[in-house]
């Protein structure tokens, strides 16, 4: 791990920089303003919820598009433009006034911090340190369990001390202060790694065979292999489930009166949760393969809801988180070598932006179905056993996957 560390930090730290600043466009991050947005435009939870889960459809649909742009575009190019889109639609949302101002201001954070911001840190870390790509996954990785632990705390302040509107603002001018710069130094000398990525692949080519199992997919043959459809539901059940859990969180700490300051500061220990399972599973990654480890990733999960939803004390709320870190690093850190290993790494963008759109989708369902049956008076323990058996389900069809794969 140090070895890979001294001789690819600038790569890894792109990664993790590039996952970090994701989160003005994640669920967990906009989810804090929702009070404010709701009271200001004056909107119902399922309301609220039906913008953000169109707004984030409409992103999963641009993105099967988008992420395509990764593989015929210049990283740095292509990291630059996705920093400036982020920030834009921070400083739109800071002056939303309407549902249709705020649908794109939601669409644009979804689309360039949820879906290409971490596609491209996946995508670099896996394409060019193969060898290492559980690891090197595990590291980039850590930006998002980072963010999760101190953002939402210093969300909660800045919306105090300056306002929700002031607070997109600030967001804006300190990622594009941070971020443009940083981008520059890290990807300094990348065109020389890519053309030499290039090299190797055609070398590659030149010496496969038929039953080269590093065969290098499009997405059009991943579209028809069986096997994606069979893997996929357990991939994302936890983006799914996590995201109307978290989206609707001050629904769940006001229904359990519970302190939204101390929910918030559960987050850090959430995040270092996931941070260590990031290490256990990057080294598991490289022994035994993401593919065997992906029928497992939703288990923690789905204790920590069965636990939600026999629970009420504060304590019990920070098992769910602590259990749901778990799971989260531990998808965090299969996704994206798992689509390199199934499929190959030349058609890697178009592959993942596939799957991220996907992703994007489940994260588009949830906020407005479980915003619905919250309006209907669906109880959070009735949604965290139903969310529980689900994840359960999509855990074993991934098993049956698995078996089948290698039989």
């Amino acid at each position: 791990m140090l070895k890979l560390i001294q001789s690819e930090w600038r790569l890894l730290l792109f990664g993790f920089l590039m996952t970090f600043w994701s989160s003005p466009g994640q669920t967990f991050f906009i989810s804090l303003f929702s009070g404010e947005i709701r009271a200001d435009l004056n909107l119902s939870d399922g309301q609220f919820g039906a913008v953000y889960s169109l707004a984030t459809l409409l992103s999963a649909i641009v993105m099967i598009w988008s992420g395509t742009l990764l593989d015929r575009i210049d990283l740095k190019k292509f990291a630059l433009s996705t920093v400036f889109g982020l920030a834009a639609g921070c400083v739109l949302m800071s002056f939303s006034a309407g549902i249709i101002s705020l649908f794109i201001s939601l669409f644009m954070m979804r689309q360039m911090g949820q879906g290409l911001m971490f596609i491209t840190s996946t995508t670099a870390v896996v394409r060019y340190l193969d060898a290492s790509k559980g690891k090197s996954t595990a590291l980039a990785g850590m930006g998002y369990a980072v963010s999760e632990a101190v953002m939402p705390s210093l969300v909660v302040a800045l919306i105090l001390w300056l306002g929700w509107r002031q607070s997109w603002q600030v967001t804006a001018i300190v990622l594009m202060l941070f971020m443009l710069p940083a981008i520059v130094y890290l990807l300094h000398r990348h065109r020389l790694r890519h053309e030499q990525y290039l090299h190797q692949l055609m070398s590659d080519d030149d010496n496969k065979t038929r039953v080269d199992k590093r065969r290098q997919w499009t997405r059009a043959e991943v579209i028809r292999d069986k096997h994606f459809y069979l893997f996929a539901p357990g991939l994302m059940s936890q983006p799914l489930m996590f995201t109307g859990f978290i989206f609707h969180q001050i629904h769940l700490v006001e229904s359990r009166g519970w302190s939204l300051v101390a929910w918030a500061s559960l987050f850090f220990m959430y995040a270092l949760v996931s941070v260590a399972t990031k290490f256990v599973t990057g080294f598991w990654v490289d022994r035994f393969g993401a593919v065997r480890c992906l029928p497992f990733i939703g288990l923690p999960m789905c204790l920590g809801l069965l636990i939600l939803a026999s629970t009420s004390g504060l304590f019990w709320g920070g098992m769910f988180l602590a259990l749901t870190g778990v799971t989260v690093g531990f998808q965090s850190t299969v996704s994206a070598p798992f689509w390199a290993e199934m499929y190959g790494s030349k058609h890697l963008g178009a592959i993942k932006s596939l799957g991220a759109a996907l992703m994007v989708f489940c994260t588009a369902v949830s906020p407005i179905l479980f915003g619905w049956l919250i309006d209907i008076k669906i109880s959070i323990e009735t949604l965290a056993l139903a969310s529980a058996l689900y994840m359960l389900a999509t855990s074993l069809l991934a098993y049956y996957a698995y078996r089948q794969r290698n039989c």
